[in-house]
């Protein structure tokens, strides 16, 4: 697999995102939306024309006057590799710009996930899904914990990693632009062009599943480490009286969302509970309301803190938690204002279930930003 880098200029960058996230545009209208001179945007149509990233066609409907010309960007004007690694698997997919799944694989990690082996097991299926596609320009990894430099996993909370530098080992193994990054940040930076981000320059992600994840986008930015890796969220008390977490907080968000410890407290795995709640167990309905309530809160207090009236929900455990009714009556009640007050708050909640080949997909996303120079 070749890979070649294919870094925009800051003008050629700020035209292509504006059609990807919002679709083809004439150059007048881009022009006005991006305040460029006519001059300019001239310049930029017929270099980024040229580089096989646009394409541009007449309008189709027929009009009075000269019809207008129409911008939009090639599907295939590149292609990304995107792979999400867990504690023993790497789930792979390739990627068209508009981060389109074209193919997907994956490949067991071998065991104890030492970092040679693991560089060869996402080479290997970094090559496999390059035969699906004409090209290849870059490759995003994504992995639970904490990355800095988009490179260096100072600590992998499901592999057992310190401050390893897998960005470095892998550009040296597949030889061009290679992008790595928190599995959670890899989400926001796709809902950032593709989903919530389309409407709200401002939003919270909450990821829920083997762990709790947070993300946050401030100002059309992808806050690319929180200071506490959303401890203070997860460990926010709901009751001084509920189960406790596995740090020992009695009552606390993890205690109720955490995959692990929702099943030690309720003596069953999670996928069980949602089967015993279906066939009308009330316990477990019960342990999933609690759950749902928990979440409810997170969200509420998610919002607040950003000053947002967007929280996406993802995750592969959250459609059984979020189809609680006791989510929705908890948002509301935290909603509810007070007699005297004017300004009523509206909260816009997105619940979004994931496989792990939309964690690969989100990666995908971080590659596609990094070979078009957004990183």
């Amino acid at each position: 697999m070749a890979l070649e880098p294919a870094g925009l200029s800051a003008g050629e960058l700020a035209v292509t995102r504006h059609l990807l996230t919002h679709g083809p545009a004439s150059r007048g209208h881009l022009g006005d939306t991006l305040r460029l001179s006519v001059a300019s945007m001239s310049r930029l149509a017929r270099s980024l024309v040229a580089g096989g990233i646009l394409v541009e066609d007449l309008e189709p409907q027929p009009g009075i006057g000269r019809p207008r010309q129409i911008l939009s960007v090639l599907p295939g004007a590149r292609h990304v590799v995107g792979c999400k690694l867990t504690g023993d698997t790497a789930y792979g997919v390739v990627c068209d710009i508009y981060g389109e799944v074209k193919a997907s694989a994956r490949a067991a990690l071998p065991a104890g996930t030492p970092v040679a082996g693991t560089v060869k097991v996402i080479a290997q299926l970094a090559n496999r899904l390059a035969r699906r596609v004409p090209s290849v320009d870059g490759v995003g990894v994504s992995l639970g914990g904490i990355v800095t430099g988009r490179s260096v996993v100072r600590e992998g909370t499901f592999l057992g990693w310190h401050d390893v530098d897998l960005g470095a080992a892998l550009r040296e193994r597949l030889g061009g632009p290679v992008v790595v990054t928190n599995d959670v940040t890899a989400l926001a930076r796709a809902e950032l062009w593709f989903g919530a981000g389309r409407g709200h320059s401002t939003f919270g992600l909450l990821t829920i599943g083997a762990g709790l994840g947070f993300g946050v986008v401030r100002e059309g930015v992808v806050v690319e480490s929180l200071v506490d890796n959303g401890h203070l969220l997860a460990h926010a008390p709901v009751t001084g009286t509920g189960p406790r977490c596995g740090l020992g907080h009695r009552g606390c968000v993890a205690a109720y969302l955490n995959r692990d410890d929702l099943e030690r407290h309720a003596g069953r795995g999670f996928e069980d509970l949602v089967a015993a709640r279906a066939a009308g167990d009330q316990a477990a309905t019960a342990v999933l309301d609690a759950a749902a309530r928990a979440l409810g809160h997170t969200v509420a207090t998610f919002a607040g803190a950003l000053q947002t009236t967007r929280i996406v929900l993802a995750g592969e455990d959250v459609a059984a938690v979020a189809d609680s009714p006791a989510l929705a009556a908890t948002v509301d009640e935290r909603l509810r204002p007070g007699p005297d007050e004017a300004q009523r708050c509206r909260l816009e909640i997105t619940t979004a279930p994931l496989t792990f080949a939309d964690w690969a997909r989100g990666a995908a996303v971080v590659g596609i930003q990094n070979v078009l120079g957004a990183l």
